[in-house]
């Protein structure tokens, strides 16, 4: 075979390999999305992002901002409940869920966990290290069918701690560190006490009616930051606001999230994601949303697929969940499921955590009619089809 034969037949490999490349990315646009995330369809992930921390994720996650070890840790263990609370058939599943959910626990109740934050605040060392951590807890707990007496008693006490920091302050938002304030930390705090009269009494329902009565009707969102200065609403917290509010306030959160769906939701490029400020508004990304493409925030539309979920929004929790499939450029490698080549896994336990997302407490809300455009997919399919078409013109027989 001639020289010129050869290179003909390697342009039209390479072609051919592209296009199929093409075809692969375009169908993860209509990857399947499961009712109930059971293990098996996240195990790989899972696999994935405890190597990580393993190899140290954590400390790693920590030199980038404030809470990354905290978070590169609690995102994997509230993982962990979802599946396990998921889980109805599998007894070993849920035992796994529960002992894995108990290591990140121990990990963040060690030195390491709790060394960013200050323990001169009410409550000891901030709402944020206390509200998560315990939540966490609460999670331990909900998975168990009798729970443990020793867990059990650490929790009330956790929960005493919260409830008479929230009594004390004149504000309903707690600092998570000193002399700042994201109120959005409240909530995991406010879910965990929540979930007191599951297991002891219902004690704490006055303080959460209290709590939420002095914020509803304040302003259409509840604020991103409100110390050292005022900001508001942004997707980062919104998400994670919305994930949670449905736990101890079903109500309150269609009220928000009917606001949040027009103001926060978009697609760009035909792929679907949630922008960081709302419609209209301007800003810089910062060490919360990470960067942002065309002011899409990546982290806050990991985390809203699960908020969509949890307030009955299937037609956008199977966009983002889809449109993951393609931006994120997932493989498979000896058992393993990786986000974005692998190349920042804390991304991938903000998808995972939001893949599995499942309400603790409350009942599964009544499927809403929002909708998402049907055509929603067609830029990325005619782009690559323009692709398609400017390669086949390069390697084409010249007339």
């Amino acid at each position: 075979m001639n020289r010129s034969r050869l290179h003909k037949l390697f342009r039209w490999t390479v072609f051919g390999i592209f296009v199929l490349l093409l075809v692969h990315f375009n169908l993860r646009l209509y990857a399947a999305v499961p009712a109930v995330t059971r293990y098996e369809h996240v195990k790989p992930q899972l696999t994935h992002v405890r190597s990580a921390l393993d190899k140290g994720l954590g400390q790693e996650m920590q030199q980038l901002f404030p809470e990354g070890y905290f978070f590169a840790y609690i995102l994997y263990g509230l993982s962990w409940v979802n599946v396990g609370l998921q889980e109805s058939v599998d007894s070993d599943v849920r035992f796994q869920a529960l002992t894995e959910a108990r290591w990140v626990y121990q990990k963040l109740s060690e030195p390491e966990g709790y060394a960013p934050f200050s323990a001169a605040l009410d409550p000891p060392y901030g709402i944020f290290y206390q509200g998560w951590r315990n939540y966490l807890l609460t999670g331990i707990l909900r998975l168990q069918p009798q729970p443990d007496s020793t867990e059990l008693t650490l929790y009330q006490e956790q929960c005493a701690v919260i409830a008479a920091a929230i009594e004390r302050s004149s504000s309903p938002f707690l600092a998570s560190y000193p002399d700042s304030v994201w109120p959005v930390d409240m909530f995991p705090a406010l879910v965990s006490l929540r979930g007191y009269q599951e297991w002891v009494d219902g004690r704490y329902q006055p303080l959460i009616s209290n709590w939420i009565q002095t914020v509803k009707g304040q302003a259409d969102f509840i604020p991103h930051r409100t110390q050292p200065f005022e900001q508001g609403a942004r997707a980062t917290s919104q998400t994670l606001i919305l994930w949670l509010m449905p736990e101890f306030d079903q109500a309150w959160a269609s009220e928000t999230y009917q606001r949040f769906r027009p103001n926060f939701v978009t697609q760009r490029f035909g792929i679907p994601g949630v922008l960081e400020y709302p419609q209209g508004a301007q800003g810089q990304g910062d060490v919360d949303s990470g960067p942002l493409i065309a002011g899409v925030s990546l982290s806050a539309s990991a985390v809203a697929m699960g908020t969509a979920r949890l307030n009955g929004d299937q037609s956008l929790q199977h966009a983002l969940w889809q449109g993951s499939e393609l931006v994120g450029l997932p493989t498979l490698w000896f058992g393993q499921k990786r986000y974005w080549l692998g190349l920042l896994p804390i991304a991938d336990e903000f998808v995972v955590w939001s893949q599995t997302a499942t309400l603790w407490f409350a009942k599964d809300p009544q499927p809403r009619l929002f909708s998402f455009p049907f055509w929603w997919r067609w830029p990325s399919h005619g782009l690559s089809s323009l692709l398609g078409f400017m390669a086949w013109r390069l390697i084409r027989p010249k007339p």
